[in-house]
């Protein structure tokens, strides 16, 4: 079922409100709730997830403004441009603006979606241990994460410093699956009330075509339908990773968003 703009819009914000608890707790990371937009940043590792503007509402004769004034933002931070366009935000002509501000749409899209009355999924792989993180497995999970997206894991180090300080956030759940000892893969869920937002899982790359991932995935999602969440909001690319997740676990289609940086 198709949804309003009007509850995108309280999607978009949930999402948001969730990671409150983890911007006061990590340093560098900033959250600014706005009547015509939001904005996230973090000053010490300023990926696309953290370091951005979205849900941009305001009337067509302020648009343009606004959107220097996220510009001014992000560049008194010495942080990159981005900002995400979900079929909540207005004026409807907000695309043709950005693209005259100079901002490149990406051709990549988020896609958010959602599961409702969360059950018990069985996994098949029965030699999969899952743990959820603590301190001394930060490292580790930092590593996992950035093999799994294929990035250099000379940046762990740091990814595991920004993540520390989630790890005294009692909503905040990191994840570890093992085979044989040996981390294979990685999840984190950030939980709000009855709410659950998560991102794609981690896979080491000898496993991703392997049931590693859907079995941990099943495996974080009982664990925090113990802690009280009835619905979960997973965040993925739209195309076949998001294909994958409507296909397996019976997620529906929520919204997606259209990614601009600025050139």
């Amino acid at each position: 079922m198709d949804r309003t703009s009007q509850q995108i819009a309280e999607l978009e914000k949930l999402i948001y409100k969730a990671l409150v608890p983890v911007a006061r707790a990590t340093p560098g990371l900033n959250l600014s709730f706005r009547d015509d937009v939001i904005l996230i940043s973090n000053e010490n590792l300023p990926d696309i997830d953290t370091t951005h503007a979205c849900l941009v509402q305001t009337l067509p004769e302020q648009a343009d403004a606004l959107i220097a004034e996220v510009v001014d933002y992000f560049k008194m931070r010495n942080l990159p441009s981005t900002i995400f366009i979900s079929p909540a935000c207005t004026p409807v002509d907000i695309d043709r603006r950005l693209l005259a501000s100079g901002f490149v749409r990406e051709q990549a899209e988020e896609a958010w979606l959602i599961l409702e009355g969360l059950q018990l999924i069985d996994h098949s792989i029965t030699n999969l241990q899952m743990a959820k993180i603590d301190e001394g497995r930060v490292l580790t999970f930092a590593e996992v994460m950035l093999t799994a997206w294929g990035l250099s894991t000379n940046l762990a180090p740091l990814m595991a410093q920004t993540l520390l300080p989630s790890m005294a956030v009692s909503e905040v759940n990191h994840f570890l699956g093992f085979l044989d000892d040996a981390p294979v893969a990685a999840c984190t869920v950030v939980c709000y009330g009855k709410f659950g937002i998560m991102r794609e899982t981690g896979v080491m790359p000898a496993y991703q075509d392997s049931q590693v991932g859907t079995d941990l995935e099943a495996m974080v999602m009982d664990n925090v339908r113990q802690q009280g969440v009835e619905t979960l909001l997973l965040q993925t690319m739209a195309g076949p990773s998001s294909e994958r997740y409507l296909a397996i676990h019976g997620f529906k289609s929520a919204f997606t968003r259209a990614i601009y940086t600025l050139s």
